[in-house]
Protein backbone atom coordinates (compact mmCIF):
# COMPACT_ATOMS: atom_id res chain seq x y z
CA UNK A 1 0.00 0.00 0.00
CA UNK A 2 1.37 3.34 -1.09
CA UNK A 3 2.21 5.54 1.88
CA UNK A 4 -0.45 8.43 0.99
CA UNK A 5 -3.08 5.51 1.76
CA UNK A 6 -2.52 4.83 5.14
CA UNK A 7 -3.62 6.19 7.90
CA UNK A 8 -1.19 8.60 9.82
CA UNK A 9 -1.08 7.96 12.92
CA UNK A 10 0.52 10.07 15.68
CA UNK A 11 1.69 8.60 19.43
CA UNK A 12 2.22 11.55 21.97
CA UNK A 13 3.16 11.16 25.06
CA UNK A 14 3.34 14.19 28.37
CA UNK A 15 3.80 13.28 31.56
CA UNK A 16 3.57 10.07 32.69
CA UNK A 17 4.81 6.57 32.84
CA UNK A 18 4.13 5.69 29.21
CA UNK A 19 3.07 2.45 30.40
CA UNK A 20 -0.04 2.86 28.27
CA UNK A 21 2.15 2.32 24.84
CA UNK A 22 4.01 -0.13 26.91
CA UNK A 23 0.99 -2.28 26.98
CA UNK A 24 0.28 -1.54 23.23
CA UNK A 25 3.64 -2.68 21.90
CA UNK A 26 3.20 -5.82 24.55
CA UNK A 27 1.11 -7.15 21.49
CA UNK A 28 3.91 -7.32 19.49
CA UNK A 29 2.50 -9.34 16.52
CA UNK A 30 -0.73 -7.48 16.29
CA UNK A 31 1.43 -4.07 16.33
CA UNK A 32 3.95 -4.98 13.59
CA UNK A 33 0.94 -5.89 11.68
CA UNK A 34 -0.74 -2.92 12.19
CA UNK A 35 2.19 -1.08 10.65
CA UNK A 36 1.05 -2.20 7.05
CA UNK A 37 -2.01 -0.62 7.04
CA UNK A 38 -0.91 2.81 8.92
CA UNK A 39 2.13 4.92 9.20
CA UNK A 40 3.02 6.19 12.62
CA UNK A 41 4.71 9.49 12.24
CA UNK A 42 5.66 10.05 15.71
CA UNK A 43 6.87 8.02 19.04
CA UNK A 44 9.17 8.33 21.31
CA UNK A 45 9.88 4.97 21.98
CA UNK A 46 10.90 4.63 18.67
CA UNK A 47 14.39 6.22 18.61
CA UNK A 48 14.28 6.91 14.99
CA UNK A 49 11.09 9.24 14.91
CA UNK A 50 11.16 12.93 15.48
CA UNK A 51 8.00 14.75 15.61
CA UNK A 52 8.00 18.00 12.74
CA UNK A 53 6.33 21.06 13.88
CA UNK A 54 4.00 21.46 10.97
CA UNK A 55 3.68 17.56 10.80
CA UNK A 56 -0.17 16.55 9.88
CA UNK A 57 -1.80 13.48 11.59
CA UNK A 58 -5.28 11.56 10.52
CA UNK A 59 -5.10 10.68 14.05
CA UNK A 60 -3.10 11.64 17.36
CA UNK A 61 -3.13 9.41 20.51
CA UNK A 62 -2.24 11.76 23.58
CA UNK A 63 -0.95 9.67 26.52
CA UNK A 64 0.16 11.21 29.86
CA UNK A 65 -0.80 14.37 31.77
CA UNK A 66 -0.48 17.93 30.50
CA UNK A 67 1.19 19.30 33.95
CA UNK A 68 3.71 21.37 32.56
CA UNK A 69 3.69 25.04 30.05
CA UNK A 70 5.58 22.90 27.12
CA UNK A 71 2.98 20.02 27.97
CA UNK A 72 0.16 22.40 26.91
CA UNK A 73 1.27 23.99 23.99
CA UNK A 74 2.32 20.89 22.50
CA UNK A 75 -1.08 19.58 23.13
CA UNK A 76 -2.82 22.55 21.51
CA UNK A 77 -0.22 22.12 18.50
CA UNK A 78 -1.54 18.30 18.45
CA UNK A 79 -4.81 19.79 18.07
CA UNK A 80 -3.88 22.52 15.17
CA UNK A 81 -2.49 19.75 13.47
CA UNK A 82 -4.82 16.48 13.54
CA UNK A 83 -8.28 15.43 12.32
CA UNK A 84 -8.90 13.23 15.30
CA UNK A 85 -7.55 13.43 18.60
CA UNK A 86 -7.85 10.41 21.51
CA UNK A 87 -7.09 10.75 25.10
CA UNK A 88 -5.36 7.49 25.82
CA UNK A 89 -4.69 5.81 29.39
CA UNK A 90 -6.14 7.49 32.95
CA UNK A 91 -3.49 10.49 32.76
CA UNK A 92 -5.37 11.98 29.78
CA UNK A 93 -8.46 10.97 30.06
CA UNK A 94 -9.25 11.53 34.19
CA UNK A 95 -5.76 13.18 35.31
CA UNK A 96 -4.17 10.23 36.83
CA UNK A 97 -2.62 9.65 40.08
CA UNK A 98 -1.27 12.92 39.77
CA UNK A 99 -4.81 14.34 40.26
CA UNK A 100 -4.67 13.46 44.25
CA UNK A 101 -2.59 16.36 44.58
CA UNK A 102 -5.83 18.30 44.02
CA UNK A 103 -7.83 17.09 47.23
CA UNK A 104 -4.90 18.06 49.26
CA UNK A 105 -2.52 20.63 49.77
CA UNK A 106 -1.30 21.19 46.95
CA UNK A 107 2.03 23.52 47.92
CA UNK A 108 2.75 21.38 50.70
CA UNK A 109 2.46 17.96 48.74
CA UNK A 110 4.70 19.75 46.06
CA UNK A 111 7.40 21.16 48.99
CA UNK A 112 7.71 17.73 50.31
CA UNK A 113 8.09 16.05 46.92
CA UNK A 114 10.88 19.22 45.63
CA UNK A 115 12.33 20.59 48.68
CA UNK A 116 11.20 23.87 48.04
CA UNK A 117 13.22 23.71 44.53
CA UNK A 118 12.77 26.60 41.92
CA UNK A 119 11.90 26.50 38.40
CA UNK A 120 9.42 23.30 39.05
CA UNK A 121 5.86 24.25 37.82
CA UNK A 122 3.02 23.40 40.25
CA UNK A 123 -0.29 23.64 37.61
CA UNK A 124 -3.54 22.13 39.20
CA UNK A 125 -3.75 18.93 37.16
CA UNK A 126 -6.29 19.18 33.92
CA UNK A 127 -7.88 16.71 32.03
CA UNK A 128 -6.37 16.65 28.33
CA UNK A 129 -10.79 17.37 27.46
CA UNK A 130 -10.38 20.85 29.60
CA UNK A 131 -7.42 21.72 27.52
CA UNK A 132 -8.59 21.07 23.51
CA UNK A 133 -11.10 19.38 21.72
CA UNK A 134 -11.17 15.09 22.25
CA UNK A 135 -12.55 13.63 20.17
CA UNK A 136 -12.44 10.03 21.58
CA UNK A 137 -11.24 8.32 24.68
CA UNK A 138 -9.89 5.20 25.88
CA UNK A 139 -8.86 4.87 29.41
CA UNK A 140 -7.26 2.36 31.78
CA UNK A 141 -4.16 2.27 33.84
CA UNK A 142 -2.64 1.04 31.52
CA UNK A 143 -5.52 0.68 28.58
CA UNK A 144 -6.46 -2.16 27.04
CA UNK A 145 -4.24 -2.93 24.20
CA UNK A 146 -6.96 -4.88 22.05
CA UNK A 147 -9.46 -1.90 22.99
CA UNK A 148 -6.75 0.57 20.84
CA UNK A 149 -6.35 -1.81 17.89
CA UNK A 150 -10.06 -2.47 17.41
CA UNK A 151 -10.38 1.09 17.63
CA UNK A 152 -8.01 1.65 15.08
CA UNK A 153 -9.08 -1.10 13.06
CA UNK A 154 -12.53 0.33 12.73
CA UNK A 155 -10.86 3.69 11.69
CA UNK A 156 -9.95 1.97 8.83
CA UNK A 157 -12.60 0.35 7.90
CA UNK A 158 -14.63 3.69 8.46
CA UNK A 159 -16.41 2.05 11.69
CA UNK A 160 -18.10 4.25 14.02
CA UNK A 161 -16.55 3.96 17.09
CA UNK A 162 -18.89 3.36 20.15
CA UNK A 163 -18.01 2.48 23.24
CA UNK A 164 -20.22 -0.11 25.63
CA UNK A 165 -21.34 0.97 28.81
CA UNK A 166 -20.80 -1.72 30.80
CA UNK A 167 -19.58 -1.53 34.60
CA UNK A 168 -16.33 -3.98 35.49
CA UNK A 169 -18.41 -5.82 37.26
CA UNK A 170 -20.46 -7.48 34.42
CA UNK A 171 -17.21 -8.18 32.89
CA UNK A 172 -15.77 -9.73 35.98
CA UNK A 173 -18.74 -11.88 36.56
CA UNK A 174 -18.61 -13.11 32.58
CA UNK A 175 -15.46 -14.29 33.73
CA UNK A 176 -16.06 -16.21 36.90
CA UNK A 177 -14.24 -14.45 39.40
CA UNK A 178 -14.27 -13.96 43.02
CA UNK A 179 -16.46 -10.88 44.05
CA UNK A 180 -14.37 -8.96 46.30
CA UNK A 181 -17.43 -6.53 47.48
CA UNK A 182 -18.88 -9.86 48.54
CA UNK A 183 -15.71 -10.74 51.02
CA UNK A 184 -15.81 -7.08 52.44
CA UNK A 185 -13.24 -5.85 50.49
CA UNK A 186 -13.18 -2.08 48.90
CA UNK A 187 -14.01 -2.72 44.67
CA UNK A 188 -15.33 0.20 42.50
CA UNK A 189 -16.47 -2.06 39.99
CA UNK A 190 -19.98 -1.65 40.37
CA UNK A 191 -19.45 1.76 39.23
CA UNK A 192 -16.75 1.75 36.75
CA UNK A 193 -16.89 1.95 32.73
CA UNK A 194 -16.03 -1.48 31.52
CA UNK A 195 -13.40 -2.66 28.54
CA UNK A 196 -10.35 -3.62 31.11
CA UNK A 197 -11.45 -7.49 30.98
CA UNK A 198 -11.58 -7.10 34.49
CA UNK A 199 -7.87 -7.37 34.92
CA UNK A 200 -7.62 -6.37 38.14
CA UNK A 201 -10.30 -8.51 39.54
CA UNK A 202 -8.21 -11.62 37.76
CA UNK A 203 -5.52 -10.45 40.11
CA UNK A 204 -7.66 -10.09 43.38
CA UNK A 205 -7.29 -6.66 43.36
CA UNK A 206 -10.25 -4.70 43.96
CA UNK A 207 -11.11 -1.94 41.10
CA UNK A 208 -9.53 1.07 41.74
CA UNK A 209 -11.91 3.18 38.92
CA UNK A 210 -8.49 3.47 36.28
CA UNK A 211 -11.63 3.84 33.79
CA UNK A 212 -13.97 6.80 35.05
CA UNK A 213 -17.57 6.42 36.28
CA UNK A 214 -19.70 4.40 33.88
CA UNK A 215 -22.88 5.92 32.24
CA UNK A 216 -25.88 5.80 35.04
CA UNK A 217 -23.43 4.96 37.73
CA UNK A 218 -25.10 3.87 41.21
CA UNK A 219 -22.84 5.83 43.25
CA UNK A 220 -25.11 5.87 46.05
CA UNK A 221 -26.22 2.44 46.35
CA UNK A 222 -22.30 1.28 46.13
CA UNK A 223 -21.50 4.10 48.83
CA UNK A 224 -23.82 2.64 51.20
CA UNK A 225 -22.56 -1.07 50.84
CA UNK A 226 -19.20 -0.05 51.47
CA UNK A 227 -20.37 2.14 54.58
CA UNK A 228 -21.34 -1.59 56.08
CA UNK A 229 -17.38 -1.83 56.86
CA UNK A 230 -15.51 1.28 55.93
CA UNK A 231 -15.50 5.09 57.14
CA UNK A 232 -16.16 7.67 54.40
CA UNK A 233 -12.53 8.57 55.28
CA UNK A 234 -11.52 5.45 54.12
CA UNK A 235 -13.55 4.90 50.76
CA UNK A 236 -12.31 8.29 49.64
CA UNK A 237 -8.47 7.39 50.14
CA UNK A 238 -10.39 4.64 46.91
CA UNK A 239 -12.08 7.82 45.24
CA UNK A 240 -8.83 10.06 45.09
CA UNK A 241 -6.42 7.20 43.27
CA UNK A 242 -7.56 7.82 39.99
CA UNK A 243 -9.79 10.95 40.48
CA UNK A 244 -13.27 9.49 40.28
CA UNK A 245 -14.32 11.56 43.34
CA UNK A 246 -14.23 14.21 40.59
CA UNK A 247 -16.57 12.74 38.40
CA UNK A 248 -18.28 11.78 41.57
CA UNK A 249 -18.88 15.22 42.79
CA UNK A 250 -19.74 17.03 39.45
CA UNK A 251 -23.01 14.31 39.08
Amino acid sequence: MERKNKLVIGLFSLTGCEGCYFAILDLTKEFIALGNKVEIKNCRLFEEDVHLEDEKYDVAFIEGSPLTTANRETVKRIRRNSKLVVALGACSCLGGIYHIKEYHDKAKIFNHVYHKDVGIENFDVQTLEQLIKVDHKIPGCPVNGREFMRFVYGLLVGKKIKSVQNPVCYECQMRGYECLLQKGQVCLGPITFGGCEAICLKSKQGCWGCRGLVKDAEVSNLIKKLREKYSDKEITKYLEVFGIKEQINNL
